[in-house]
């Protein structure tokens, strides 16, 4: 029964992460902790990286094809900052209070989610630009967030996109996704270095390679594929305010959700 939780939340996070561009840890993450109550944190986190880490290069293929993609010069520039991010962040976790800072990056998200509505211009969505300072800023903190937290990055790269870069609404889910798969893969990798200590003889507590969880993430990676696809078709065809709207409400939800 566990295993189809996990497949049916994979399907949830597929949609969202290829839609709105948000990696799914706010979805992953409670489900895990509520199924596998004894696993502590630091396991739960690096899984939901993993699974983020598959999804979001499935959703970069998709948006590839749509011609949404971001230049060279943008993806080599994540790949750098989100590296550095992601590093310092998967270190930091081991010394730092994780829910303070989900707590205060919710409170901004409600922030975002309030500009966001009452904004009524289209952010410049017939013209892309791609200021490569600002979005080496935005891999840096975002990436740093994504290994803190486990939230994948996407929570926290949506709203810089759309308020900090002021990207066009059609491009930031790609944008998004790109950076985190930067910052989910290298943020994952310090986690096959620790040593979990099972208390429990049931069969995932075999499948952990220091604290990553394989069957933790190839269930919920097998779900989101078969709607990663349908997600990236929408993110095209839907009108400008509806998904701003949409992504409005769920900046909002997340946020509470993050806060409480």
């Amino acid at each position: 029964m566990d295993i189809a939780y996990l497949i049916i939340t994979g399907m949830f996070v597929g949609f969202l992460s290829s839609f709105f561009g948000i990696g799914g840890g706010s979805l992953i993450m409670p489900i895990l902790f509520m199924l596998y109550t004894e696993v502590p944190a630091q396991a739960i986190i690096p899984s939901s990286l993993g699974v983020i880490f598959l999804n979001s290069l499935i959703n970069n293929y998709n948006f590839f094809k749509e011609g949404l993609s971001p230049s060279k010069n943008t993806i080599i520039n994540f790949a750098l900052t989100c590296t550095i991010g992601a590093a310092i962040g998967a270190i930091t976790l081991h010394y730092i209070d994780s829910q303070m800072v989900k707590k205060a990056f919710g409170t901004i998200m409600l922030l975002i989610a309030a500009k966001v509505l009452l904004s009524k211009t289209q952010n410049q969505e017939s013209k892309l630009i791609e200021n490569q300072t600002k979005l080496a800023l935005t891999g840096v903190f975002g990436s740093f967030i994504s290994s803190v937290t486990g939230l994948g990055g996407g929570i926290v790269f949506v709203p810089m996109l759309a308020s900090y870069i002021k990207l066009p609404l059609v491009y930031i889910s790609s944008f998004s996704n790109v950076a985190m798969s930067f910052a989910t893969f290298i943020g994952v990798i310090p986690h096959f270095f620790y040593q979990y200590q099972s208390n429990t003889n049931a069969f995932y507590s075999k499948l952990f390679v220091g604290h990553v969880n394989f069957m933790f993430i190839l269930c919920i990676f097998s779900g989101a594929v078969f709607t990663s696809k349908l997600g990236a078709k929408m993110n095209t065809k839907l009108d400008f305010k509806v998904k701003k709207n949409l992504l409005a409400l769920l900046l909002i939800i997340f946020g509470i959700k993050t806060v409480i």
